[in-house]
């Protein structure tokens, strides 16, 4: 009789080990997913010389491309803080997807404090996206856990470009 209990409690030891284990599993895979979506929107921002209509098309069509969950007919801004970690959010109006864009107008650091460029603008400037990890679990419910990333500096190459304006 007593090895009929004991062997009960190894299964069970067994199955509540296989769930910790993919648990973890899935939750590392969703945050690589959702930090590889940050970096291509960040490479997008990059690539476009900020956060302009033609940054904010290419961000679309990748979205949506990848089944990235979209927010028909709500306001994305709405649904994020208004700053972050001293940046200003100027995520567009009509986004489809959630995702938040933060500005940050002088991102220099403690020894570059005197430097700006000939009209007293800053010389760098810099980008942060938030994006979410979706989860629908049965018993749970649905969660959104965030996923911020700051990308790198950006020089400002022109005095008339417009920087950390709303689309």
């Amino acid at each position: 009789m007593r090895e009929g209990i004991g062997s009960v409690f190894l299964y069970n030891m067994i199955i509540l080990f296989i769930i910790i284990v993919f648990g973890l599993l899935s939750a590392t895979i969703s945050y690589y997913k959702a930090f590889k979506v940050n970096e291509r929107l960040l490479f997008m921002i990059d690539k476009f010389e900020g956060y302009n209509n033609l940054s904010v098309e290419e961000m679309h069509d990748f979205l949506k491309s990848i089944g990235y969950a979209s927010v028909p007919g709500a306001n994305v801004q709405s649904q994020c803080p208004s700053s972050k970690d001293g940046g200003t959010l100027i995520t567009s109006k009509n986004a489809h997807h959630l995702y938040c864009v933060y500005y940050f107008s002088d991102d220099r650091g403690n020894n570059e404090v005197g430097n700006t460029n000939g009209d007293n603008e800053p010389i760098y400037y810099n980008y942060a996206v938030t994006t979410y990890i979706y989860l629908d679990l049965p018993i749970v419910g649905s969660l959104k856990l965030p996923v911020y990333t700051k990308g790198e500096r950006i020089y400002n190459f022109s005095d008339d470009q417009v920087q950390g304006g709303k689309i």
